[in-house]
Order: C-alpha cells, then sequence, then structure tokens
C-alpha cells in the first residue's frame, strides 16, 4: 500500500474529487494506492486472499466474449470493442489506443533444412488477459466524517498489471498497462445487468490502510488521528452501531467497553511485610497504537454501462497483539464500523 503526496497530485485531481473534499463534515482524508488480487484461481482459495464471490452471470450479451469469471476478461473485451475508455495515465490526460495494448507480437527463427538459411518470423496474436493481468493497481481516496463517524471512500483510477521483465527474461517487476475510471456507485446485486461481483477485504500482503499519513489530502485541527473521535464515539454514544468481526452482529455496550479498555493484573512487592499483592491495573486503548485499518470493499462488473464500481462496505482498525517481550504475536481486527450508504 502506498501512501501518495498530495501536494504533488493537486494539480491532477478531477473536479469530482475536489468536490468531494469540499465536503466539511470530512474532516480527514488521505490518497491511498494498493495492488489487489481479485481474480483468484479457484473459490476455494478466495478466502486466504480476503475474496469472497458473491455473483457471477452469463447473458445472452456476453456470451460470445465470456473467455472465464475473471474481470480481467470481461475489462479486456469491454476496452477492445472501444467500449471502455482507458489511458495512458491514472489522470486521463493520455489516451490509449486497445489495438496496440492488446496485441502480442512475438518473433520466431526458424531453419530451413534445404538452404540452410535462417528465417524471422513476426507473428501477432491477441494478448491472454487471464494469464497477463496478475493484478489491479486501485487509487481511491480513503475520508473520515465527523458527524456520522463513518468512513468513506472516492475511487480515481484502476489499472491492470503486467509482469516487466529485462532482455534476459528477469521480473523487473509489475507496470500498470493502462487506466480506466471505476466509480463508487452502489448497485443493486440482483439486477443482471451486474455480471460479475466481488467482495475484497485488505487482507492481502501490503494492503492495509496506514495510519501513519504525513500528508493527508485534508485535514481539520484536532483530527490528526480520526480513530480518537471514532473511539470517543464508540465509548459514549451506544446509538451509533459497532459491529463484531466474527459474526457481524451489533456489539453490546459491555463489549464495547471490553474492546476500549484492557485489564491488566499487576504484581507488587511490600519491602516492608515481603507480601506480594495483586492489584488490577486498568488500560485505555490509545488510538495512537492502532496502526493500520482493513478496508471491506464490494466490486461490481456492470455488463450494460461497461462500467466497474467499487463500494465502501466497512472499516475495521486492526489491533497488534503484543508478547510479554514486546513482540507482535499476530494482528487482529478489532471492530467494524459500516460505511455509509
Amino acid at each position: 500500500m502506498r501512501l501518495l503526496l498530495f501536494f504533488l497530485l493537486l494539480p491532477a485531481l478531477l473536479p469530482a474529487q475536489s468536490s468531494f473534499l469540499k465536503d466539511p463534515d470530512i474532516v480527514w482524508a488521505a490518497e491511498i494506492e494498493q495492488d489487489w488480487m481479485v481474480d483468484i484461481p479457484s473459490l476455494d482459495e478466495e478466502w486466504d486472499y480476503g475474496v469472497s464471490t458473491l455473483k457471477l452471470l452469463r447473458t445472452d450479451r456476453n456470451v460470445p466474449d465470456w473467455m472465464s469469471p475473471y474481470l480481467a476478461g470481461l475489462v479486456f473485451s469491454a476496452a477492445k470493442a472501444h467500449k471502455l475508455p482507458v489511458f495512458k495515465d491514472p489522470f486521463f490526460k493520455t489516451p490509449a489506443n486497445p489495438e496496440s495494448l492488446f496485441v502480442r507480437t512475438d518473433t520466431i527463427v526458424m531453419f530451413d533444412p534445404d538452404t540452410y538459411e535462417e528465417k524471422v518470423q513476426v507473428i501477432q496474436s491477441d494478448l491472454d488477459p487471464i494469464h497477463v493481468f496478475k493484478a489491479w493497481r486501485l487509487r481511491q481516496i480513503l475520508a473520515y466524517h465527523r458527524k456520522s463517524a463513518t468512513w468513506s471512500t472516492k475511487v480515481e483510477a484502476i489499472a491492470p498489471l503486467v509482469e516487466v521483465r529485462s532482455a534476459e527474461g528477469d521480473s523487473l517487476g509489475m507496470s500498470p498497462l493502462f487506466w480506466f475510471q471505476p466509480d463508487d456507485k452502489r448497485v443493486k446485486l440482483t439486477s443482471n445487468d451486474i455480471v460479475w461481483a466481488k467482495s475484497v477485504r485488505s487482507k492481502q500482503k501490503n494492503n492495509y490502510v496506514s495510519m501513519d499519513v504525513r500528508q493527508p489530502v485534508k485535514i481539520t485541527d484536532g483530527f490528526q488521528n480520526p480513530l480518537s473521535h471514532l473511539f470517543n464515539v464508540m465509548a459514549t454514544d451506544m446509538k451509533t452501531p459497532f459491529y463484531s468481526t466474527l459474526d457481524d452482529r451489533v456489539l453490546t455496550p459491555a463489549e464495547r467497553t471490553s474492546m476500549l479498555a484492557r485489564s491488566d493484573t499487576v504484581v507488587t512487592f511490600d519491602p516492608e511485610t515481603y507480601e506480594e499483592k495483586l492489584r488490577i491495573v486498568r488500560n485505555d486503548i490509545n488510538p495512537e497504537d492502532i496502526k493500520n485499518l482493513r478496508l471491506y470493499q464490494t466490486w461490481y462488473w456492470d455488463e450494460r454501462r461497461n462500467r466497474l464500481s467499487i463500494c465502501l462496505d466497512a472499516v475495521a482498525p486492526i489491533r497488534d497483539i503484543i508478547d510479554m517481550a514486546g513482540n507482535v504475536r499476530y494482528s487482529m481486527p478489532l471492530f467494524i464500523r459500516k460505511a455509509r450508504k
């Protein structure tokens, strides 16, 4: 997960983003970039990646182009048919030509056994997106709203990532092939226009959202760490629901209190009586100790609109579990705060 500096990107923000950030109720916002794997070969393995398939639908319109139940195939078909505008940059300034992007050129050296001559033949074929698109690079703004104590997102751009190799065949990492603009429009899963949908949680490596944001895109005085406000709401406003990460039920007041404070048993020694005494100490959770967030989002592909929608469902603070030696044993979501609908 990459945090992007606002002063470098300010000139490129779209008008819709600027309008989004002008909302006075948004008191903290950061621009984030994450690389996602959503096209998991086996449905049984999806949970390990934080992905769950919600819908796969074949229709009369997509049967001819139905290469697989993958987002890669759906995006490829739409872009190749010029139904999905694609660009060379994430700010949509330079259009990309699908014909040049989606054609793979291979050079084959052939040997003629009669003449002993080598012949070079150039062969062009359509790119195979299912194997070539390794992941998706998503850029969006995460914002915190004071009045409702909720989070929202404004998606900006997304790109399929392909592996770049050197002339010697060594991997040089991942690079965006092209960019296109998704939206955050909440759609009905039951609509026949929605042919692909997945629930995505930031369980993948490096996909937690870091709270260590040195240059937020927006910040209101007193909200340098929005978790301080969120934890205060959780402790004092019992009408505002918070949910369990285990079964998605509303937490009781007692459960909320126990999450925000930890009781430790301290052993003290009286030097005069040589007696040991046990003392219960209450330690309130420190918002500064929460280093990361987990985002819960749903991705939808609308076949009629040839559009990808990415909607925020919830946010969960991630708590590190520390052992007696001060080492992080593991991390776990503390609670779920559902997003505004």
